[in-house]
């Protein structure tokens, strides 16, 4: 019935594009676009471009031109469909450029269409935004908004349906089936996958493996094998190791051994 809706809306549409002009130095100052509702009849309803005389919705700037200076409309594109509509008023906005950007004229703050692509957001509506998702008062960090999210992404989740899971694999198969020539495990033996995987492992690099070592002996993290490697104390003989494995091989003791040690404190990080 949604969709019927929408449908229906969309058919009973005709769309415009306006601008706003100041009288005293004939200078356009906004680029905007609005629709006419028609009845079925053909007829237009009496809202006939009364987006385009709105004095609300508008930004600071616009108000204070429109409270110093007369002004006027100029309906300069009509009987456009939706798409039309968006792509002119991006054509006009670019025209006549944006203030904001030092471009033109137009106290616009988007490159227009839909949504608001091309806005501007200055560092102190950041800082604000970010302060305001990172305190306490974020709703998403309230647990029982949180058990709500997660019961709604385990009923909702579409990956949860058979019916979608058999899609997927089925979309799977053609792509692999039907793919390109150019796929690239397409007609190739596995054994020569295996060898491409092994030589392409930059794991397996000499050179990145040396690389990685002598990276980790710049942290002095034992020998330059591990960088998560910590320096570690025997309490008892005041030896330092600079990791377990290294405390485990000079002490003579398992590894289990060794964290029972740290645990009991006869052994201690240093780092």
């Amino acid at each position: 019935m949604g969709c019927l809706y929408q449908t229906h809306i969309f058919i009973y549409m005709r769309c415009y594009v306006y601008l706003h002009r100041r009288l005293d130095n004939n200078e356009v100052f906004y680029v905007g676009r609005g629709t006419v509702n028609i009845k079925a009849s053909g007829k237009c309803d009496t809202n006939t471009y009364s987006r385009a005389y709105a004095i609300h919705k508008h930004n600071k700037y616009w108000i204070r031109i429109t409270n110093k200076v007369s002004w006027s409309v100029e309906i300069i594109e009509d009987f456009l469909t939706w798409d039309e509509s968006m792509l002119s008023e991006i054509k006009y906005i670019k025209k006549y450029g944006r203030k904001d950007l030092n471009e033109g004229t137009l106290v616009n703050f988007t490159d227009g269409g839909e949504g608001s692509k091309g806005v501007i957001v200055s560092e102190l509506v950041k800082s604000i935004q970010k302060n305001r998702m990172s305190s306490d008062d974020n709703p998403m960090k309230l647990q029982h908004n949180k058990i709500k999210q997660s019961i709604r992404m385990k009923k909702n989740n579409p990956m949860k349906n058979n019916e979608t899971k058999k899609k997927v694999s089925e979309s799977q198969k053609s792509i692999w089936l039907n793919g390109t020539e150019n796929h690239p495990r397409k007609n190739k033996p596995r054994e020569d996958l295996r060898l491409r995987n092994l030589t392409n492992n930059p794991t397996k690099n000499p050179e990145v493996i040396e690389k990685i070592r002598q990276s980790a002996l710049m942290r002095d993290n034992k020998g330059g094998k591990s960088p998560n490697a910590k320096k570690v104390m025997d309490v008892n003989s005041g030896k330092t190791y600079t990791s377990i494995k290294e405390c485990m091989e000079g002490m003579g003791i398992s590894h289990t051994s060794i964290y029972r040690y740290l645990k009991n404190g006869k052994v201690i990080y240093i780092n």
